[in-house]
């Protein structure tokens, strides 16, 4: 799955609805700045915690809430290191990111449901 946003002002409806959009819809989506280098991170995690304070979040930028340097993943790691990661940070979704540190992907803990692990 691929979800990035090259804008790191745009607003958090803005988001959702890429996030909406986007093939597979991953819940989540990974924020880079000009240089394409990730800034960011994004999810309906976050979302859902947000709203425990009210809705003018959506209105403002992304920028304001997403998770800033998240874990990631390099894409050359094993499939058993993503699920080591997921499982022990308790995160859902992670970023896949080159040596470069450009996003490439998001590997979802439902994606390592499907290929049975």
């Amino acid at each position: 799955m691929r979800s990035t946003i090259r804008a790191e002002n745009l607003a958090v409806l803005d988001v959702l609805s890429i996030m909406t959009e986007t093939a597979g819809k991953p819940g989540a989506v990974s924020i880079v700045d000009k240089h394409n280098k990730l800034v960011g991170f994004f999810t309906d995690g976050d979302l859902r915690r947000h709203l425990e304070n009210g809705i003018s979040f959506l209105h403002g930028s992304v920028k304001d809430v997403m998770t800033r340097s998240p874990k990631v993943i390099n894409s050359r790691c094993l499939v058993a290191e993503a699920y080591k990661i997921l499982k022990e940070c308790k995160i859902d979704q992670i970023p896949v990111v080159d040596d470069a540190n450009t996003p490439i992907g998001i590997i979802d803990v439902q994606d390592l449901l499907e290929v049975g692990f």
